[in-house]
């Protein structure tokens, strides 16, 4: 009897350890000044897994001070063996009624497979000033 309960007691473990480990998320967060996107935001990612897929999302946060509805950008991502990608991305931004203080976030890309191990950096860069924004950031998730 007591050999059933421990070899039950040791699968619930093991499931449990199965079930809450693998994933991945990280996330990068940089404030802009003066609550004004206007220059380039740098983030890097290190990636050692190839075989999982991810989504790469940007996220924002604003205040009252935003009156803009859609903030037009570049992302720019360069791979470990330096491909590069450059293209246009539009943030559209939802308007608050009583303009409280919020955080967004946007997918850029879903069901990604990063090919390569090594560092990605990404480089996110409004098209015009951004009023009102007071931190950018890039999450990059385990699916």
């Amino acid at each position: 009897m007591q050999h059933r309960i421990f070899i039950v007691a040791v699968s619930l473990i093991m499931l449990m350890m199965v079930g809450c480990g693998g994933s991945e998320r990280t996330v990068q967060m940089h404030d802009t000044e003066s609550k004004t996107w206007s220059k380039s935001e740098k983030f890097k990612y290190e990636n050692s897994d190839t075989l999982h897929r991810r989504k790469i999302l940007i996220t924002v946060r604003y205040d009252g001070e935003y009156v803009d509805k859609e903030v037009p950008m570049t992302i720019l991502t360069v791979s470990p063996d330096s491909m590069v990608l450059e293209e246009q991305f539009t943030l559209r931004i939802p308007q608050l009624a009583d303009m409280r203080p919020d955080e967004h976030t946007f997918i850029y890309r879903n069901n990604v497979l990063l090919k390569r191990k090594g560092t990605y950096h990404f480089r996110l860069t409004p098209e015009h000033p951004a009023k009102g924004i007071a931190a950018v950031g890039i999450i990059v998730d385990e699916l």
